[in-house]
């Protein structure tokens, strides 16, 4: 094998491999998307449970009061 040959052989492999990460960032560019959408669905559950305790506690002294006031 003489120089020129095994230069292009690099250049070819090096195109090889440029393909193969190019491919391989499109394919987990929707994992990552996934990914990043699940925390923040996690946030937002979290954030919604709560502002439901809260209310749940609100709602539980507001009865207590009216179940004072009725005995």
């Amino acid at each position: 094998m003489n120089y020129d040959e095994a230069i292009r052989s690099l250049q070819d492999t090096a195109v090889v491999m440029a393909e193969i990460q190019r491919r391989q960032s499109d394919v987990q560019k929707p994992k990552r998307d996934c990914s990043r959408a699940s925390s923040n669905s996690g946030n937002k559950l979290k954030k919604n449970l709560a502002h439901a305790t809260v209310r749940l506690a609100e709602i539980t002294d507001k009865l207590a009061l009216l179940q004072g006031h009725a005995a």
